[in-house]
């Protein structure tokens, strides 16, 4: 899930960081809160799956070359 688009965009998140994401580390961010949020699903096995595509995730997160970035919208 990423905006289809070549800007950079300005991001502001919970966390208090603000600062500039390309599309694709946008996307990458939003999934991560989204799958963060779901992960704590009544439904354990859901949760347990959402958890597990966090996880992935963001092990792909550290070939992105706005790695730090996106930890820190993450933090």
């Amino acid at each position: 899930m990423a905006p289809d688009d070549d800007r950079v965009f300005q991001v502001s998140c919970d966390n208090y960081w603000t600062g500039e994401l390309s599309a694709d580390a946008l996307g990458i961010v939003s999934c991560l809160y989204s799958y963060s949020h779901m992960s704590f699903s009544k439904d354990a096995v859901f949760g347990r799956l959402m958890a597990d595509h966090y996880h992935l995730l963001r092990a792909y997160m550290f070939e992105h070359p706005e790695v730090a970035a996106i930890l820190r919208a993450i933090d």
